[in-house]
């Protein structure tokens, strides 16, 4: 067969408004510009903001038409000229349409504010429409601002967006914003009768009224559903709407509700079980029981706290169910809870027994858990718990203390731990305790642990691990610290502590000390001393 044939024109690029009179559903934005045509107040920058599918840039280029039409500016652009034409077509040189996703970088925008200086062909504006404007980059935005600022007279920019919230401050205090809103149900179902009509569709009211539904106020959205409607079928009915969506029938929603309502349980789950094994969308079911028991409610049908309950229990399962890989169950479940109240009949069907049985065998197992996670609990802060030193009276003697600190030693160190004195603990693991004399508890250490008894003896460590002894012992002590070799010599008798009346005495042993400490580092880590301090 010969002959050329036009493309085929999907039906939203067929019908898009081409004037301001066919615009539905934006009445006030429409008013706004085309006073502002008729009156010549052009701005140099619009933002067109609001969700997918409302006009958004349909708008932006009638509002072109208008700029540039040969009658113009003018809020009734002729359509027949050449720039109307062009601009319709989407071939018009002087109205640049750019999708702000792909290009969205520094160097496209620098390629846009070289162009702009270029004067139009045979018009009066530039008109630039940027789609999802919000998408550029903040370096993009900022090599932006400057032509925003000082644009050329001939320039008009339209900026439209899903997200405004995105766009910078500087961007949206230098342009002209317009909210549009989404369709109503009343609006969206008006256009595709129209539509319908013209194209010689078929339908029913109550078709047009569950595409208007489920396009949520976007009416591309809608025009693309009524179109596959048409291509399944010459006549668009409800049967038809929900066999293209994948949704349930009317008469499906209006079966469960009634089961649901009559707690008749084995109904209520063979419905589910046919929308499951039809592959129907059951988070839109639920949306849809959802809406008929409101209606039931508001007409006054049943008990309010029965249907109230009802649509919570729904609206809960069905927030979950957009995160389940299964959310048949969930929505079984919920119907479950729903006609578990009093009076419920119980139903003997096998489908409801299983169910059943598996809910009582989930909670059993999810009880057990949770004993199981309380007593690894108990266990776990039983260990953590500090194991507290059990003495009926407190050591007095020397013989008596001494044994008491080298039985418990280790719980001794573990306080030190507990007060953050880490180091400290470290230190005195590497010596152990020798003897209790008076005042003094002696520690001994190995002389290849010169170094960590050399440590402990500073003041930074050995002043905060007296205070914790002591607190240990119940009693004010000191820590002295000597190599093993003098303990079992005889050498470690431990001196006499200073008084306050011997400061220099005091001094030496901090001295000897200090020695000690830099005599223990050098045989640890090698070296040798460069210089040391005069004595004051």
């Amino acid at each position: 067969m010969g002959g050329t044939g036009l493309a085929y024109v999907s039906l939203y690029r067929k019908w898009r408004p081409q004037s301001f009179a066919e615009v539905v559903g934006q009445e006030s934005i429409v008013t706004t510009l085309k006073n502002s045509l008729d009156m010549g107040r052009v701005s140099h920058a619009y933002l067109f903001a609001g969700p997918r599918g409302t006009g958004k840039t349909t708008v932006a280029r009638i509002l072109a038409k208008g700029l540039n039409c040969e009658q113009g500016p003018t809020s009734e652009p002729c359509g027949r000229c050449a720039e109307c034409e062009t601009i319709a077509a989407g071939t018009s040189l002087n109205v640049i349409e750019i999708d702000g996703a792909s290009n969205r970088g520094i160097d496209d925008v620098r390629e846009l504010r070289s162009q702009v200086q270029f004067t139009p062909v045979n018009a009066r504006y530039k008109v630039y429409i940027i789609d999802e404007v919000h998408m550029l980059t903040t370096e993009a935005f900022n090599a932006l601002l400057k032509t925003l600022e000082e644009p050329p007279a001939h320039v008009v920019f339209v900026f439209a967006t899903t997200d405004p919230n995105r766009l910078p401050a500087t961007i949206l205090s230098r342009v002209q914003r317009y909210d549009f809103r989404r369709f109503s149900a009343q609006d969206v179902v008006s256009r595709l009768a129209r539509i319908s009509e013209q194209e010689g569709f078929a339908f029913q009211q109550e078709a047009l009224e569950e595409v208007a539904e489920h396009a949520g106020g976007s009416m591309r959205d809608a025009l693309s559903i009524l179109e596959k409607c048409a291509a399944f079928s010459t006549n668009i009915t409800p049967a038809t709407v929900a066999e293209v969506l994948g949704i349930a029938p009317a008469e499906q929603v209006e079966q469960f509700a009634v089961s649901l309502m009559a707690k008749d349980k084995a109904a209520a789950l063979e419905v589910i079980t046919q929308l499951h094994d039809q592959g129907r969308d059951l988070g839109h079911f639920a949306r849809s029981v959802m809406k008929k028991l409101r209606a039931s409610l508001l007409q006054g049908v049943g008990q309010e706290a029965e249907y109230l309950q009802a649509i919570e229990i729904l609206a809960a399962a069905l927030r979950e169910m957009r995160f389940a890989p299964d959310p048949r169950i969930l929505l079984e479940v919920a119907a479950l809870k729903i006609m578990g109240g009093a009076g419920a009949a119980v139903s003997s069907s096998s489908v409801v027994g299983e169910l059943e049985a598996k809910i009582s065998a989930l909670e059993q197992q999810i009880a057990a858990l949770k004993a199981q996670l309380a007593k690894e609990r108990r266990t776990f802060q039983a260990e953590a718990k500090p194991v507290a030193v059990k003495r009926r009276t407190a050591p007095t003697t020397d013989s008596e203390s001494t044994a008491f600190v080298l039985e418990h030693w280790a719980d001794f160190l573990t306080r030190l731990r507990g007060e953050r004195l880490v180091q400290c603990e470290a230190f005195l693991k590497e010596g152990k305790p020798v003897a209790v004399r008076g005042d003094t508890v002696l520690v001994a250490f190995p002389r290849d642990r010169g170094f960590h008894k050399a440590s402990i003896e500073q003041a930074d460590h050995r002043e905060p691990t007296q205070r914790v002894l002591s607190k240990w012992l119940g009693r004010q002590v000191r820590l002295e610290c000597v190599f093993q070799d003098e303990v079992d010599k005889g050498e470690a008798e431990p001196p006499s502590p200073p008084q306050a009346s011997e400061p220099a005495g005091d001094k030496r042993q901090v001295d000897a000390a200090s020695e000690e400490f830099l005599k223990a580092s050098m045989e640890t880590f090698g070296g040798r001393i460069i210089s040391k301090p005069k004595q004051t």
